[in-house]
């Protein structure tokens, strides 16, 4: 059954092919009949427009093909669907996902620990710098010296 318009169901499609092979021509006949340096650019570029077109022209088919379902069994060879027969493989397949979901996921924290874990990112407690004696990552501190207020002082080279 075809959508009204006589378009099919994928409308999108249909008018990105449309657009795709306007412009690829477009550029196509540029690069013939343009008197530039780079026409073969041109009408290499045209050729590439025209040819990704075909990737929505097979969108736009395979969208609107219909099958009916009794014939799309047939072909697989699957039976015919008995109510909820598959609850049980269903069930199985769920209680095995919740299982590894838990076992993959953290721990949880209490709101204290990620509260301190932030903290710690931060610099200290209460927004005081951190501890000037720890090691730093980045190494070349050597030359960073400490005030007497608290705060860091580096001189300039």
């Amino acid at each position: 059954m075809a959508a009204p318009g006589g378009l099919g169901r994928c409308v999108a499609a249909f008018w990105l092919a449309l657009a795709f092979d306007a412009l690829g021509l477009a550029v196509l006949l540029a690069g013939v009949f343009a008197d530039v340096v780079f026409s073969d650019l041109l009408i290499y570029a045209g050729g590439i427009g025209i040819f990704l077109s075909l990737i929505w022209w097979v969108f736009w088919y395979a969208g609107n093909l219909e099958v009916p379902p009794e014939e799309l069994r047939d072909d697989v060879g699957l039976a015919p669907p008995k109510g909820r027969g598959d609850s049980v493989l269903r069930g199985l397949v769920h209680g095995l996902s919740l299982r590894l979901s838990s076992a993959f996921a953290p721990a949880p924290r209490s709101r204290a620990a990620a509260a301190d874990l932030e903290l710690q990112r931060a610099g200290g407690p209460r927004g005081r710098p951190a501890d000037s004696s720890s090691p730093s990552l980045c190494g070349g501190d050597e030359n960073i010296q400490k005030s007497g207020s608290g705060s860091l002082t580096v001189p300039l080279l």
